[in-house]
């Protein structure tokens, strides 16, 4: 479970086609705001939940779940290009995010910062995981993780001592939040000299890669869960274009 101050969400009301698009754009760069926080945590605040209205409000608290609206020209959204959507949503993003701090006290700076980091990345999600050197000292590997606002691709990156990169390969694509990937990545390590992955904590399931093979591999060895299940809980961190009823059912099977 994520603790810290992890989401900022525009809740668009009106019965627009596009909304999806929206959705997705603001997943991506509310993302990206927060990482730029660099763990800063507003108090007693995880999430800031938005309803695009007519003006800039605070309504406050539910629990931890800060409540407000914000202006929002929909109109000129949906007549805009890509890139000036990001920054529509962004600059909603930071307005209301500051109105907040002055308000509650928080370090507007931070907020600053993270808004300027955003327009620097070029709207990019990509972030590097902690190097880790093989067992035999002659290679370094990391895991790369990257966001588009629908799904999470993780690959692990193979170097040289130099850091000169030599090698990528995908492990999993996984869903844009962190609840379906986040244990899993967080066990990341060399398995010999070669071989370098992610594995559920007592090991029955290994995603890894090799400097010598092309691709990944998944390892499945079933212990204290069956073999359906180990396979179930790979379909439910693995990227699936949902469009109907029977895709759900076919993840919880």
């Amino acid at each position: 479970m994520r603790y810290g101050f992890y989401d900022i969400t525009l809740y668009c009301h009106s019965e627009n086609s596009n909304n999806k698009d929206l959705a997705i754009r603001n997943n991506l760069i509310s993302d990206l705001y927060i990482d730029f926080l660099n763990g800063y945590k507003p108090t007693g605040t995880t999430r800031i939940s938005v309803d695009i209205g007519n003006e800039d409000c605070i309504r406050g608290y539910f629990g931890s779940i800060l409540h407000v609206e914000a202006v929002f020209n929909e109109k000129e959204y949906w007549l805009s290009s890509p890139e000036n959507q990001n920054k529509i949503i962004l600059n909603a993003i930071h307005r209301i995010t500051i109105l907040c701090a002055e308000k509650y006290g928080w370090d507007k700076a931070v907020f600053d910062s993270a808004y300027h980091k955003v327009i620097e990345c070029g709207f990019i999600y990509k972030k590097e995981l902690k190097r880790k050197p093989s067992k035999d000292r002659k290679h370094q590997a990391s895991l790369l993780l990257e966001k588009n606002g629908d799904s999470a691709t993780i690959s692990v990156n193979f170097f040289d001592l130099k850091g000169d990169l030599l090698k990528s390969a995908e492990l999993l694509k996984s869903f844009h939040h962190a609840m379906f990937y986040g244990k899993i990545i967080a066990n990341n390590k060399w398995f010999n000299n070669l071989e370098f992955g992610i594995h559920t904590k007592n090991y029955e399931v290994i995603i890894k890669a090799s400097l010598e093979k092309q691709g990944s591999e998944i390892v499945i060895s079933p212990d204290t869960n069956t073999l359906d299940e180990l396979e179930g809980y790979l379909r439910r961190i693995t990227f699936h274009e949902f469009t109907d009823e029977s895709d759900y059912k076919w993840a919880n099977q």
